[in-house]
């Protein structure tokens, strides 16, 4: 199993884990650790491991693919291993401990140790508490911070409005006054729901989409359905083709913190 790789890939972020000489139970604990960080970010239990036939994997089966797909409701997965991802992680099993480094855009940000016992701990720990509350609460992503979705003839009308300007003059809009980069609470984005000061949350990430509102093909009042709310899904229904990311980076402001 020397120098095997097992890849968990979505859009934006991928982790690596180096075989080496680790035994099949340590490398599931790896993968499990993983998960556990999906679950804590996305507030959900209900993550899909696939291959790249999309097939259903255990996580034994997991360990014995080069790339695993992972899926959360309402967001997307292109199934892209060839695009550098915006976070990358690395996990290097060495002498009962692993080697854990993050990648930002391709650069190192953290590189730290952690022991199996520690693993094994924050997941018992997880499992007693979130866990139980996610398991417990299987409507919790149709929560009311959720954007809710639209019909389907509504989506495949597509209707474009009159808008103040192009997308190329939106990007060139001068961002004055943002607010300082830093995790948000679902509680702190909900209060920006208004005209002239809305924000939105698109896989995890909190935007500031005030400017927007002039420039959205679809007008003010579709905009206006994510505003202060997780418009992940909503924004799928509609755009599931687009890097929502790229075209909003100047207003990106921070990170959705459970």
């Amino acid at each position: 199993m020397e120098d095997k790789i097992t890849s968990i890939v979505t859009d934006d972020r991928i982790d690596e884990i180096l075989h080496l000489n680790a035994t099949k139970e340590e490398l599931i604990t790896i993968l499990n650790y993983i998960i556990m960080d999906y679950k804590k970010f996305s507030m959900t239990d209900k993550i899909l491991l696939q291959s790249q036939k999309l097939q259903k994997l255990t996580l034994e089966e997991c360990i014995e693919n080069r790339h695993v797909f992972l899926f959360l409701p309402g967001v997307k997965n292109s199934m892209d291993i060839k695009s550098q991802k915006e976070v990358r992680y690395t996990y290097e099993p060495k002498e009962g401990k692993i080697l854990k480094e993050k990648y930002r855009n391709g650069r190192k940000t953290e590189s730290t140790e952690v022991t199996y016992e520690q693993i094994n701990k924050m997941l018992g720990s997880f499992n007693q508490s979130t866990g139980a509350f996610l398991s417990s609460k299987p409507n919790f992503a149709e929560s009311r911070f959720i954007a809710p979705l639209l019909p389907q003839e509504e989506v495949s009308k597509r209707e474009k409005v009159q808008v103040k300007g192009g997308q190329m003059q939106f990007v060139q809009i001068p961002r004055k006054n943002k607010p300082p980069f830093k995790n948000y609470t679902a509680e702190e984005v909900q209060k920006h729901n208004k005209p002239g000061d809305v924000w939105t949350v698109l896989n995890g990430k909190v935007y500031d989409i005030s400017l927007y509102l002039d420039y959205h093909p679809g007008g003010v009042e579709k905009l206006m359905l994510g505003a202060g709310k997780d418009c992940t899904k909503l924004f799928n229904q509609f755009h599931s083709w687009v890097n929502g990311h790229a075209f909003l980076e100047q207003d990106y402001i921070g990170n959705l913190k459970y």
